[in-house]
């Protein structure tokens, strides 16, 4: 008798403790985590739960899960750069549900927006929470930069189809394209969001290739004329106009509608058994109306040689290495300042 009524003691409190573990799991618990399709169906919800060993480490866990969702990688490191705010307006704290201020940065050309977090809970040692992005609002958000970015690439091709000054309309088409880029990858991003017919960005997809082809058509439209002061067996012709040819751009010793006119200064001594050279570079490249463009200057060490043929060749190879290494990716720069 004594034995059943410890047993049936034993048992009470072992169901009591049941009873309490399960009611304080159930207060701890979010609602979202019980029932996530309800409250965030997928047709209006992008989703991804995230758990850490901090709450940070949970959102940083979550919003990876969204990334992948874009098929893209998210910078998870405890450095991401972001700022919390209460969407309430009070203090910060775990239980609250808090939304990004900044965008998530991602490693690519691409970027997503709206991320927020719901109640982050604390359970088996581990922090939990959600991250979700809002179909509609997110969608409206990429529109609205799809829109701002076709405005200015429009405007950009406007002058980059204006024949009348070559080198500004080409100036103008390499900084379209990669706003042409930037606009694809938004596009993409938004289809992700919210399904929509192909023809929805069907003239921002028409703007996007009409930038693509401007640059082309400019680069080939664009002759420089490349005049060399004191060159030495078209040396430094031959390699100015195989990397401006490389890299796109139409050359003509004879005409163009821009000028290269590329001076080589060259100071030379002479003793009984060598010859040698001081030399230097100076290129200026100017547009259609006379306008100083683009400029590029060097100077160079002494080159030696015991005949004064050796002394040139040795002297002009050490300036075509250097304008190989650095003219076309120079000039490129200033193209897209």
């Amino acid at each position: 008798m004594l034995l059943s009524l410890v047993l049936n003691k034993k048992k009470f409190c072992f169901f009591i403790t049941l009873i309490c573990n399960f009611l304080l799991f159930a207060k701890n618990v979010p609602e979202w985590y019980e029932h996530r399709e309800v409250i965030y169906p997928d047709g209006f919800y992008i989703t991804a739960v995230g758990e850490g060993d901090s709450k940070l480490e949970a959102e940083i866990s979550a919003l990876s899960g969204i990334s992948m969702y874009f098929n893209i990688q998210t910078e998870v490191t405890n450095e991401l750069e972001r700022t919390m705010k209460e969407v309430d307006g009070s203090s910060y704290s775990f239980n609250k549900k808090t939304e990004m201020d900044e965008r998530a940065k991602v490693s690519s050309q691409s970027e997503f927006f709206g991320v927020q977090f719901d109640e982050c809970f604390f359970v088996d040692g581990k922090f939990t929470t959600i991250a979700y992005i809002e179909r509609d609002s997110v969608f409206d958000v990429y529109y609205q930069r799809i829109k701002s970015a076709t405005s200015k690439m429009e405007s950009l091709l406007l002058t980059a189809e204006d024949f009348n000054n070559p080198l500004s309309g080409l100036e103008a088409a390499e900084e379209a394209v990669p706003l042409a880029d930037y606009v694809s990858e938004l596009m993409k991003m938004a289809r992700i969001v919210k399904k929509c017919d192909e023809s929805f960005f069907m003239e921002e997809n028409a703007l996007v290739q009409r930038a693509y082809n401007s640059l082309e058509i400019c680069r080939q439209n664009l002759t420089f004329h490349l005049i060399i002061k004191n060159d030495y067996e078209d040396m430094i012709y031959t390699t100015l106009s195989s990397l401006m040819e490389s890299a796109g751009y139409s050359v003509s010793k004879y005409d163009g509608i821009c000028s290269i006119p590329v001076n080589v200064s060259i100071e030379k001594t002479e003793s009984s058994s060598a010859v040698f050279l001081y030399c230097g570079l100076n290129v200026k490249i100017s547009d259609g109306t006379g306008r100083d463009f683009f400029s590029y200057s060097r100077t160079f060490p002494k080159k030696g040689g015991k005949t004064e043929r050796q002394a040139y060749n040795r002297a002009f190879q050490v300036m075509q290495e250097e304008l190989k290494n650095s003219f076309i990716q120079e000039f490129s720069e200033r193209l897209i300042r």
